[in-house]
């Protein structure tokens, strides 16, 4: 140390939000935090347990600090004391300090946790605390420089049901299974989870798995957490069918050719499945390509096939498919042709007339 005298000056006036002991003068202007003058050449200690205010002091570091006394937390993990005037007196490194337990069960330095004299009051403005005692007179004060902690955000974790998911519900009235987890550093006063249909009450432990009503259709489902600070929540949009789910998705490739087995390009091929929702048909459709080839993915094992192409006569067959994913190649016959304007009909009228004009010749 080179035994320099730095200057550290505050410009902070205490703000009271309560009203004052009796006879005690508390206004803003009452008491300013006086100029600090930091003594580098004071050598930085460490002291094993937490300070006390005495009226008399004696200057020994082991028996407490005076009255009136400034106490600065710096960034750089000091606590460094001034007197009432703003003379440093002390410079204490808070990491050699002793460790002490608070009454919320977590330890801190010794230099954090301070003994007052009862009927205190404490008053919190910005980065600093005072300390009144019960004639009202300022016994001390806090100034603490570190940054402010950064909050860790409430968040909700909705696991089920997931985002756009379809909901197949076969029970009256319906009701859909919310189940996840609330982070609330602060704690967790409630959780509520809301739908359209109503809203119910699922406890207040981090994890949370309760059956909210809906209808059918479209639903947006909300959890609410209630913390012991601000209120959080999340959405979730589903839609509610009502009936049994649909069986698994297969899927069936192949090819479509003719009798001589060229490929048939620009067929249309139809899977329609047996399965129903919201009485309308489950279907899948697919054109073949240059080579013939097509690909579906249609719900149901049990699927009726169609195949349409120009000059060819349709095909419609039912299959049961055992997997997931099947082969199946198809036939088609190219159609009957027929001398055009000349069907079945005519060529009847024809040979009828044919036949009225011979026996007319004959007699």
């Amino acid at each position: 140390m080179n035994g320099t005298t730095r200057t550290l000056t505050l410009f902070l006036a205490l703000l009271l939000a309560a009203a004052p002991a009796a006879g005690a003068d508390l206004g803003p202007n009452q008491h300013l935090i006086p100029e600090l003058k930091v003594n580098e050449s004071i050598e930085t200690i460490a002291i094993s347990s937490e300070f006390s205010l005495q009226p008399e002091w004696d200057g020994s570091v082991t028996t407490g600090i005076p009255f009136g006394s400034i106490m600065v937390h710096t960034a750089d993990a000091r606590t460094l004391i001034f007197d009432s005037d703003g003379n440093q007196l002390l410079s204490i490194n808070d990491e050699r300090s002793a460790k002490v337990p608070t009454p919320a069960g977590v330890e801190k330095p010794c230099t954090w946790v301070h003994q007052l004299p009862n009927d205190s009051r404490v008053y919190h403005h910005d980065n600093a605390t005072f300390i009144f005692g019960k004639a009202g007179e300022l016994i001390l004060t806090v100034i603490n420089e570190h940054p402010p902690p950064v909050e860790d955000p409430i968040t909700i974790n909705i696991t089920s049901p997931r985002e756009g998911e379809m909901v197949w519900i076969d029970v009256v009235p319906p009701h859909v299974a919310v189940v996840g987890e609330v982070h609330a550093p602060a704690g967790l006063h409630s959780v509520v989870v809301r739908s359209g249909t109503g809203e119910v009450s699922c406890g207040n432990r981090p994890e949370f798995a309760c059956s909210v009503p809906v209808s059918a259709g479209e639903n947006t489902i909300t959890v609410v957490a209630d913390t012991h600070g601000p209120l959080a929540e999340k959405t979730v949009n589903v839609t509610v069918h009502i009936g049994l789910p649909p069986p698994p998705a297969i899927a069936v490739s192949g090819r479509v050719t003719d009798a001589g087995g060229n490929p048939v390009p620009d067929a249309l091929v139809r899977f329609e499945s047996v399965f129903t929702l919201d009485d309308e048909s489950l279907a899948a459709t697919n054109v073949t390509g240059e080579d013939g080839r097509y690909l579906v993915d249609t719900p149901g094992y049990r699927q009726t096939v169609t195949v349409e192409k120009e000059g060819y006569s349709p095909l419609r067959e039912e299959f049961i498919f055992e997997n997931l994913t099947n082969d199946l190649d198809l036939e088609l016959e190219p159609s009957s042709r027929t001398v055009p304007g000349f069907g079945s009909a005519l060529a009847v009228l024809s040979l009828t007339g044919a036949f009225l004009l011979v026996g007319r010749k004959r007699w």
